[in-house]
């Protein structure tokens, strides 16, 4: 609209749908970058960054760091948390990093000439007002929460991101293979801060990790019960009910007949909660593997380890496909799958199970 008010032709409309496009390209990743720099000067965790977005196209580990990249690249994301305490303050600071790169990169694109500057500017300008509104979602947080809303975050989210430090290493454990140390940490969560959601969580994955998926149910299962959960917190436990759910039936720690329907409840109601339902397909796999499909298995399987951010996660699907693959007689393309889940998680329950099923086929 403006360049047909100025008058600058086709050429000048161009251009500024071009600089458009890529304003909203740029202005997150700035942000973006400015969260990661915060996040390394001011001491939170950074556990994972991914470049671009759709089908993994490789990676590398640089320290507790993993990089990721993907094919498309037109993104940034990284999983960012608390490690050490002041938690909030520490948050804080990096969030107003964020926000001080996102309003540099505005102030940069109103400086380029031309109507690839002024659609550059523009979009840059509209993507950092959204930036800037206080919002939190599963598996994405703005840069106005961590500013406005976290330094006012009621109990219990208050005492769930004081204890989010000790919670981070129980599961830096858990990716270890160290089950002791991560029970350890389980243990000093539940006795300093008890009954909260970071606690019950860490509980939760520690049984899940010792194939102890019926306990883990059943904890889950009660903590739902007894606490008024935020949609956001209750989105990742009912994923986290799903994927439990389905492992203790196939494990058969679990009658299917009574707990399948609400564990598949549980996975369409995460997805209706924001869960990004792709995000989900690890688990659908597993769902259909159990309903006797494992076609749909092998498909859902794939794309959950090609998309999955979390080494525990992408192990898992790597072993449900290799179940799959064993399900259609396969046993080469199993072995392949389950190679892959061994150099991510090699003791994980399914993983090892997995291995003794392949040997005695």
């Amino acid at each position: 609209m403006i360049e047909l008010v100025l008058g600058t032709g086709a050429a000048g409309v161009a251009a500024g749908w071009a600089g458009g496009v890529v304003g909203a390209i740029l202005l997150p990743v700035a942000t973006q970058v400015g969260l990661l720099l915060g996040s390394v000067v001011f001491g939170l965790r950074v556990r994972q960054v991914v470049f671009g977005a759709m089908r993994e196209v490789g990676s590398f580990r640089r320290g507790s760091v993993t990089f990721t990249f993907r094919a498309l690249p037109v993104t940034l994301r990284a999983q960012i948390g608390p490690w050490r305490s002041p938690v909030i303050l520490r948050c804080w600071l990096a969030g107003l990093v964020s926000a001080l790169a996102g309003v540099a990169a505005v102030v940069g694109a109103w400086l380029v000439p031309g109507a690839f500057g002024r659609g550059l500017a523009l979009a840059m300008s509209a993507f950092m007002l959204v930036k800037l509104w206080p919002k939190r979602v599963p598996l994405t947080t703005s840069t106005g929460w961590l500013l406005f809303s976290l330094p006012r975050m009621p109990e219990p989210e208050r005492s769930d991101f004081l204890a989010a430090p000790m919670a981070a290493r129980a599961y830096e454990a858990l990716r270890a293979g160290d089950l002791d140390a991560a029970q350890a940490r389980a243990d000093e969560l539940a006795e300093r801060f008890p009954g909260i959601n970071a606690t019950v969580s860490c509980q939760i994955a520690v049984l899940e990790s010792r194939g102890l998926y019926a306990p883990g149910v059943l904890l889950l299962l009660k903590f739902l019960s007894d606490n008024d959960v935020p949609s956001r917190k209750m989105a990742y436990l009912l994923a986290g009910l799903a994927g439990l759910g389905f492992k203790a039936v196939e494990s058969g720690q679990m009658p299917a007949d009574s707990l399948l329907p609400t564990a598949k409840k549980a996975l369409e109601d995460a997805v209706q909660l924001g869960y990004p339902e792709f995000e989900l397909n690890g688990t659908s796999g597993l769902l259909a593997l159990i309903e006797g499909d494992a076609d749909d298995a092998v498909r859902l399987a794939t794309s959950g380890a090609e998309y999955n951010h979390s080494p525990l996660s992408r192990a898992d699907d790597f072993a449900t496909l290799a179940r799959a693959h064993m399900a259609l007689h396969d046993n080469a393309a199993a072995r392949t799958a389950l190679a892959r889940a061994e150099e991510l998680a090699p003791w994980s329950p399914r993983v090892t199970e997995t291995r003794k099923r392949l040997s005695v086929s």
